[in-house]
């Protein structure tokens, strides 16, 4: 992982003030910069359908930039505050002018910075703006080349349980165990390894002759030690990375394999969950992308960690 500093994605907005909170008491902390993007007259108009602006508007539209590049700077001024009340240190305001989508801004300042960490609300903007530009934070977990920490509104990090840490054997989720050890160091987790009962799975070859039925038994037996085994092996990689993590298990027997983790995350009262960008690999080859469910539906934090480049 990248040692530079935490960005943390500030527009202002109650999702935004809640993320940066949630990033400290989680233990995130060390320097950070509060980007805040802005957009300006000049952008809406010189690359509008028309691209280009009357002249005698040049100056006026100049004006009104500077206004938008303040109140960006005032905006970012203010995240500061919440960063450092939130335990960040040396944290610096950043305004950056969009000069395309909004997720493609944060992703290049986020590059630009090398950033270990980028940190932003689920829900940033809202209304008209959330409508134009779509989901800013969805694009930004999407396409990141570094760790993301997404925090949905009414998040409750703050009751401190361990991390819930996805692991199915993948050089994808054993990345997600390291970067979670670097960033919260010495915090308690769970390494959970999930199956699928071939039983609860198949009802049509559970209920037929005698020998199929016996192989679908045996063949839950070899994927609940085979799950167990993964889950010893991820809490061993864990505590030998600075966490203090002790192995689970979870058998899924009907509905995606995102709702048995968020089930699995809400009975160990985790504080987040941490997973790959890719997803749980195996069962989930025919459920779906497990990680965008469970950042989609989950009421906790998620650290979406993507694959090496």
């Amino acid at each position: 992982m990248s040692t530079g500093p935490v960005l943390l994605a500030y527009d202002g907005s109650v999702g935004a003030r809640r993320a940066i909170a949630v990033a400290g008491e989680l233990g995130v902390g060390g320097e950070a910069v509060v980007c805040n993007s802005w957009a300006g007259v000049s952008r809406v108009l010189l690359h509008g359908p028309a691209g280009i602006a009357p002249a005698p508007l040049g100056d006026t539209i100049e004006e009104l930039d500077e206004l938008d590049l303040r109140a960006a700077e005032k905006i970012a001024g203010e995240g500061v505050s919440l960063a450092e009340a939130a335990g960040f240190t040396a944290a610096v305001p950043m305004a950056v002018k969009e000069q395309s989508k909004t997720w493609r801004t944060l992703l290049a300042a986020a590059d630009e910075l090398e950033a270990r960490l980028i940190v932003i609300g689920a829900h940033g903007r809202s209304g008209v703006e959330r409508l134009l530009l779509g989901s800013v934070s969805g694009a930004v977990v999407t396409r990141a080349r570094t760790p993301v920490l997404i925090v949905p509104e009414g998040s409750v990090a703050g009751r401190g349980g361990p991390l819930l840490l996805c692991n199915d054997g993948s050089d994808g989720a054993r990345r997600a165990i390291e970067a979670a050890a670097e960033l919260f160091p010495g915090r308690p987790a769970v390494v959970l390894s999930l199956w699928e009962s071939w039983v609860a799975r198949a009802p049509a070859l559970s209920g037929i002759v005698a020998p199929v039925r016996g192989m679908e038994l045996e063949l839950d037996d070899i994927a609940d030690e085979q799950s167990e085994e993964t889950a010893r092996a991820g809490a061993e990689l864990a505590n030998e990375a600075g966490l203090l993590a002790e192995p689970a298990t979870g058998k899924v027997t009907d509905g995606p394999v995102w709702r048995a983790v968020l089930d699995a995350a809400e009975g160990r009262g985790a504080a987040a969950i941490v997973m790959g960008s890719r997803g749980l690999t195996g069962i989930s080859k025919a459920l779906g992308s497990v990680s965008h469910g469970v950042v989609n539906h989950s009421p906790l934090p998620v650290l979406v960690v993507p694959p090496a480049t």
